[in-house]
């Protein structure tokens, strides 16, 4: 008896094993092969789905960030020209309220002038009022007689006819 002694059930068993390997092979090892290998093409498949889903999300958030940057710099713009709209229009109240003090200043100014004029001329038109009765009331006293009175009269006018 040998090593390699061959008998029946040597080959036998020989025979069953070449048909358990080939049943094994057509039966579990090609389609589990098979099953693998669509299994790895899947799962590259969706790996490549996955990076571009990634990508795309990537390019979405980039995009809603300039989107965003560009509304954030719009709003901005939107605030500098109000506030800058806002500032004019105080600026241009100011000068109205400058003007409107200026011209009742003014308006003040002439009507002060106006009066003070008035009250000038009255004030004259007293003091010669008062000057001709002050004069009537000492004339009267110094000049007690008729030809006393027509003689500073006629020298009155005497005066007044040189000045003139």
């Amino acid at each position: 008896m040998g090593f390699l002694e061959i008998n029946w059930t040597s080959a036998a068993m020989l025979m069953l094993f070449v048909l358990m390997v080939y049943f094994l092979n057509k039966f579990l090892y090609t389609p589990f092969i098979e099953m693998t290998e669509k299994r790895r093409k899947k799962v590259e498949e969706d790996l490549k789905s996955a990076e571009q889903l990634k990508e795309e999300a990537e390019k979405m958030r980039s995009d809603a960030e300039r989107f965003l940057s560009e509304a954030r710099q719009r709003a901005d713009e939107i605030v500098e020209s109000a506030r800058k709209e806002a500032e004019a229009i105080v600026e241009e109240a100011r000068e109205k309220a400058k003007k409107e003090a200026q011209n009742i200043v003014e308006s003040a100014k002439t009507q002060i002038e106006v009066e003070y004029k008035k009250a000038l001329e009255q004030v004259q038109e007293r003091a010669a009022e008062l000057s001709v009765i002050l004069a009537t009331k000492l004339l009267q006293k110094v000049f007690q007689d008729e030809r006393a009175k027509r003689e500073y009269l006629v020298k009155i006018l005497k005066e007044e006819i040189e000045k003139s």
